[in-house]
């Protein structure tokens, strides 16, 4: 960890009512990625409050899991948020806000990785800002009305080829690194990694067409080519390197 390097303290306790005592010598908290509601009683230890990074452009997207959801609901622009920690999730008063384009060919992994740069540089901005004593926070509802990204779980990476071709390579899109979208075949879980959707249309769920670009599998409207994939337990592999490998064929109905 960097800052073990750095000779920096690092606390690791189970429950914050531990280092009670140490934290009530510090000014400002920084919250970032905590993933646990903390106490009003610690709160109150910080003469100028806690602030907490969050990969939204907030009121949108409070939760444990706005990157994939902003992805999996197709929006074209997510950002990152500064904000006043409180009692409730992700609710507090806005300092500081950054959009960013989420480019056509981000998954979560990608997003993320480009939303850490852009947040630590925020964060910077806002301790400076707060230690001019010159803020001017802004409520959450005055920008809109909240929407929550809940946690993701294991199951939703399920692929249903009977979905437009879009929900679904948003899908596989928001779920890389963790869980994957995925489908079995021949009870072989086959976990997608890059995808892109196509205007052919095709039965959803069959094979359509095996070429240099993948696997074309139909959808419910249009179709969806598999580009890169990967077999239970094994590496990370092509579409075409999959469809010779498991003998797949045109015209072959995979998992729904």
């Amino acid at each position: 960890m960097k800052a073990q390097e750095l000779d920096i303290p690092v606390l690791s306790p189970e429950k914050l009512i531990e280092i009670k005592d140490k934290l009530s010598n510090f000014d400002l908290g920084v919250v970032v990625a905590y993933g646990l509601i903390i106490p009003k009683r610690i709160i109150e230890l910080f003469p100028k409050g806690i602030i907490n990074l969050h990969p939204s452009l907030l009121p949108k997207y409070r939760g444990p899991a706005p990157i994939q959801w902003a992805i999996l609901n197709g929006e074209n622009e997510t950002g990152v948020s500064i904000i006043y920690l409180t009692e409730e999730l992700d609710a507090g008063d806005i300092l500081l806000q950054e959009k960013v384009k989420i480019l056509p060919e981000d998954n979560a992994e990608t997003l993320s990785n480009r939303l850490s740069i852009i947040g630590a540089e925020l964060l910077e901005r806002a301790i400076r800002l707060i230690e001019l004593d010159n803020v001017n926070p802004i409520p959450q509802e005055k920008l809109g009305q909240p929407t929550y990204a809940p946690k993701i779980e294991p199951e939703m990476g399920k692929i249903d080829w009977d979905t437009k071709n879009r929900d679904i390579v948003n899908k596989i899109r928001a779920l890389v690194p963790w869980p994957k979208a995925y489908f079995y075949r021949d009870g072989i879980k086959i976990c997608i990694l890059e995808a892109e959707a196509s205007s052919i249309n095709g039965e959803p769920g069959k094979i359509i067409d095996i070429g240099e670009n993948g696997i074309l599998v139909g959808a419910q409207d249009g179709s969806v080519w598999l580009k890169k994939v990967q077999p239970e337990s094994r590496r990370a592999i092509s579409g075409i390197d999959l469809a010779n490998g498991y003998r797949l064929k045109v015209g072959e109905v995979i998992s729904r």
